[in-house]
């Protein structure tokens, strides 16, 4: 790998930190629990948990606007995953807050020149969760290129971003969830 990406990617995983460690402050910020059952899949890891993540996001986003549908910000969250038959299906519930950006800004960001679906990439377990983190950010960067173009694989440009960490066997595993857009 070159030096110029891994500087960037420790960039944005330390501004991710930095920004995940301000909490979700006064009760204005965050709505009332929303519940949501993803698609049923054979695996539970890489089916079901982030299928939930999709279908939460969805229900979130179309309930109370997108500026809410962060995983990692909202409260009392819970994922019950149940097998039935040799299909997996994970249901999340969890107190929607608004997220850190849009609390900053305190506005919606527009990004012009995105895409109408959003894309979500796991990557690799790995011992610390930063460094799972650091994965599905390159994994999303991949997939978003061989699926629309190098243009549109950059994370710091997407819109909606998000990443969900579980523990997985004595590490961590990551999915990032974001919707590519181009430059400005």
């Amino acid at each position: 790998m070159n030096t110029r990406f891994l500087a960037r990617v420790a960039l944005i995983a330390a501004a991710f930190w930095a920004i995940a460690a301000i909490p979700a402050t006064a009760a204005e910020e965050c709505k009332d629990p929303v519940t949501a059952e993803g698609l049923p899949a054979a695996m539970r890891d890489l089916g079901a948990y982030p299928n939930s993540l999709l279908a939460w996001r969805a229900a979130v986003r179309d309930k109370y606007g997108s500026e809410y549908n962060s995983w990692r910000y909202a409260q009392d969250r819970n994922v019950d995953c149940e097998e039935d038959d040799g299909q997996w299906v994970c249901k999340r519930k969890a107190r929607p807050c608004k997220d850190v950006l849009h609390r900053i800004i305190d506005g919606t960001i527009m990004k012009a020149n995105c895409k109408d679906e959003s894309l979500s990439a796991y990557g690799a377990g790995r011992r610390s969760e930063r460094s799972a983190m650091e994965e599905a950010v390159s994994g999303w960067e991949i997939d978003a290129r061989k699926e629309h173009g190098s243009k549109w694989g950059e994370w710091d440009n997407a819109a909606d971003t998000d990443v969900d960490c579980h523990n997985i066997g004595g590490g961590h595993q990551c999915i990032a969830v974001g919707t590519p857009c181009k430059a400005r």
